[in-house]
């Protein structure tokens, strides 16, 4: 749904009136919520975040590859002054600081461990065995062992 078609369908006294006032300033939505946790506003079979219109109709349209996320982390908050814009960069690394991003074991995807992370720094370090011999053993890659003790992966742990 475009900002035109938002536009006519809500307001910013839509948004005001559809929010309870929360801790620290939020504007907590009182309406639907989306299945991810986001404030919902459902019309026409349709459903839009209540956080993006809040952000159109206050501040002003959502240019493409911008992403609008909250400042005070409440997913419910529909506060133009709790929103801003950022990049796709900038929302992965609001979504690292406030822990939504799976690094690590938590990543449904990773075939290693710390504890198998660490062992490779540790067999890199003493310097006896190549990249690719380190990779045979833990049964991974060696272009994967040289970001790992390059730490361009993993790099959470020490």
């Amino acid at each position: 749904m475009n900002a035109r078609e938002i536009r006519k369908i809500l307001s910013a006294d839509d948004i005001y009136e559809w929010s309870a006032f929360g801790k620290g300033g939020c504007w907590d939505w009182v309406g639907s919520l989306h299945n991810d946790g986001y404030a919902a506003w459902n019309t026409g079979g349709r459903q839009i975040k209540a956080h993006r219109a809040s952000y159109l109709l206050s501040v002003g349209p959502i240019p493409k590859k911008r992403f609008v996320v909250h400042t005070c982390g409440n997913r419910k908050c529909v506060n133009p002054d709790h929103l801003e814009l950022v990049t796709h960069k900038g929302l992965y690394q609001h979504n690292l600081e406030r822990g939504d991003v799976a690094r690590g074991e938590r990543n449904g995807f990773a075939k290693l461990t710390a504890k198998k992370v660490r062992r490779i720094r540790k067999l890199a370090a003493t310097g006896k065995y190549t990249h690719r011999q380190i990779g045979d053993m833990v049964g991974c890659h060696q272009c994967n062992i040289t970001r790992i003790v390059n730490r361009n992966y993993w790099a959470h742990i020490e």
